[in-house]
């Protein structure tokens, strides 16, 4: 049985990289909205917003644009596509409200990490190591116990 649904996995991502990130990690707080907000509030805090911090905006009148910049107008884009729609963000509410949890499953762990060829052989090779120097210590003592 899966633990957390797909939308959960995208909620956990998106509220590790704006904890990393930004001073808040409340996403009504980010926005500037309060949490019974409506979607139209949802979508004129945004647009608000985008006028702020939109890249293609922002290179029209002549300001540089940093890399964290554009992605802070991506992390508040992930943000509104959440907020609006009405089961992601039932979802996000029962976190917020109850916590984000510190386990999340194997399965978001190897989402994120996923061993190499080169990490697989070096694990395996440390463990047929271990295995073969543990059975040659009982070889060795079955072989003591015979003399």
């Amino acid at each position: 049985v899966l633990a957390w649904e797909k939308i959960d996995h995208e909620i956990f991502e998106l509220y590790d990289d704006i904890k990393r990130n930004e001073a808040t990690t409340d996403w009504y707080e980010l926005l500037g909205i309060g949490p019974k907000s409506s979607v139209g509030e949802i979508n004129s805090a945004y647009r608000q917003l985008s006028k702020k911090y939109h890249p293609d905006k922002r290179r029209n009148k002549d300001v540089e644009v940093t890399e964290a910049e554009e992605k802070r107008f991506q992390r508040i884009g992930l943000v509104v596509a959440i907020l609006r729609d009405k089961y992601s963000r039932k979802r996000y509410n029962f976190f917020r409200k109850n916590g984000v949890p510190t386990w999340r499953g194997t399965g978001y762990l190897y989402r994120r990490w996923r061993p190499g060829f080169g990490t697989v052989v070096a694990g395996l090779l440390v463990f047929v190591s271990a295995m073969q120097y543990l059975f040659q210590k009982l070889s060795y003592w079955r072989a003591q116990e015979r003399i």
